[in-house]
């Protein structure tokens, strides 16, 4: 359900993305391929980041909340991706 409503809210957003779902517990094998993860609070535990290594963690405390999350997802990529956006 989280991939869903957020894809629909990074539509309006003019860059290009792939998106992947997995468990908190499987995130360790992305961090090769992946720059930014949403992950729900109550697994942030389960999950080891580092933005040093420029791996950008999105705390979510609702799934169904896809505008709130794709804006923050667009913020890190305005930051610290500023030439993946198509301006």
């Amino acid at each position: 359900m989280l991939q869903t409503v957020v894809k629909k809210a990074l539509a309006k957003y003019d860059f290009s993305f792939d998106m992947e779902h997995t468990a908190a517990g499987e995130v360790g094998g992305f961090t090769d391929w992946a720059d930014i993860y949403a992950i729900s609070k109550k697994l942030l535990d389960v999950v080891s980041l580092d933005p040093k290594h420029g791996q950008y963690l999105i705390p979510i405390e609702n799934i169904m909340d896809g505008e709130s999350i794709g804006k923050q997802i667009y913020d890190v990529v305005e930051k610290n991706f500023p030439h993946l956006l198509n301006k």
